[in-house]
């Protein structure tokens, strides 16, 4: 903690808060670059009180903008399959096959 700072928490507590963060980008931005599922889970603000270390802060910038950018590219990628099924032709619905045999 900083020196007569009350409210300033742990640098440890605040790392691994970034560090988590910086892991779910890494992993979605792993997924999407591999072309699976990219399936991201809103990042929950864990519940830290005080303020964050200055050591940290650049970090902490860094990671929500690399969080916005994988927002873009998620949300760009969605644009893009859209546009695919949109030229894909439109085909009739399945007439279920009878698989029943009334002459047996």
């Amino acid at each position: 903690m900083s020196a007569g700072a009350d409210t300033d928490v742990p640098a440890d507590t605040w790392e691994r808060a970034i560090a988590e963060c910086e892991g779910r980008l890494v992993a979605a931005d792993s997924r999407l670059r591999n072309g699976e599922p990219a399936v991201v889970e809103p990042f929950a603000v864990p519940a830290l009180e005080g303020t964050i270390p200055p050591a940290l802060v650049d970090r902490a910038r860094a990671c929500a903008e690399r969080g916005e950018a994988l927002q873009a590219q998620l949300a760009e990628e969605q644009e893009r399959i859209r546009r695919e099924l949109r030229r894909l032709p439109r085909m009739p619905p399945a007439t279920p096959e009878n698989r029943f045999d009334a002459q047996a």
